[in-house]
């Protein structure tokens, strides 16, 4: 419906503008090292901002800026840490590829890839852990001997490109998630290339989310260029986990 078109319209909108801005400083000098923006891929912002939670595991790669804003980070403390500040998510130490949150349960960017992938397994088996011991967070993110509530629907999500997905911790992750029935989401962004390599040198399958049929994970293909397509389609999935 329109609201929720002009809820990812935003979405969308802070994503740019962010990578926009993190583009023009780095240009002056002012962020150094490494940084990658995520320009054209503000779809996946868009799904996250619109069909994750707050209680939601996140784990994400070294694109990742404009997923943690998308998670409910203060995006001026993204920024901050990229300029190296003391008031960043990581007192300025991490940078762009190592945004942290924990108010939000952003774990994360990874700077190796698909580095990113067995913790948020491990994440995603410790809330199926919780329900069976009967523990929660508190306030301060300890656990706590009061149960999940009875409609505990919190999963793990993972992003990964579709390069990361032709590593084999890809096919350890699926075996591990369907061996233990885990709630989670694999969000692969495939773009065609891993920074320079097609798909195509290196896959003679580029269909990625076809690889979780040996395993028994269903997979879905949305078109990245239609924020509706993605944000449609990822609720569904998300609904599904």
């Amino acid at each position: 419906n329109k609201d929720n078109l002009i809820k990812i319209y935003k979405a969308l909108q802070m994503a740019r503008g962010f990578e926009n801005a993190c583009n023009q400083q780095y240009m002056q000098g002012k962020i150094r090292g490494f940084m990658h923006l995520d320009n054209g891929q503000e779809a996946i912002p868009g799904l996250v901002d619109y069909a994750i939670k707050n209680g939601d595991k996140k784990y994400s790669y070294y694109r990742e800026h404009t997923h943690a804003i998308a998670s409910g980070v203060d995006p001026g403390a993204v920024m901050a840490e990229l300029f190296m500040k003391e008031t960043g998510t990581c007192k300025g130490a991490g940078g762009s590829m190592h945004i942290f949150d924990k108010s939000t349960y952003f774990q994360g960017g990874w700077a190796l890839v698909s580095e990113q992938l067995p913790y948020a397994a491990g994440a995603a088996k410790s809330i199926l852990i919780d329900r069976a011991l009967g523990v929660s967070d508190n306030e301060n993110f300890e656990k706590q001997d009061v149960a999940p509530p009875a409609d505990d629907d919190r999963i793990s999500i993972v992003f990964v490109g579709e390069g990361g997905a032709q590593n084999g911790r890809t096919a350890e992750l699926l075996n591990s998630a369907a061996k233990d029935n885990l709630p989670l989401l694999l969000l692969v962004i495939d773009n065609g290339r891993a920074i320079n390599t097609y798909t195509s040198d290196v896959a003679t399958n580029g269909s990625v989310f076809d690889q979780g049929k040996h395993y028994g994970v269903p997979g879905l293909q949305v078109d990245g260029y239609d924020a509706a397509d993605v944000a449609k389609g990822g609720k569904a999935v998300i609904d599904y986990v």
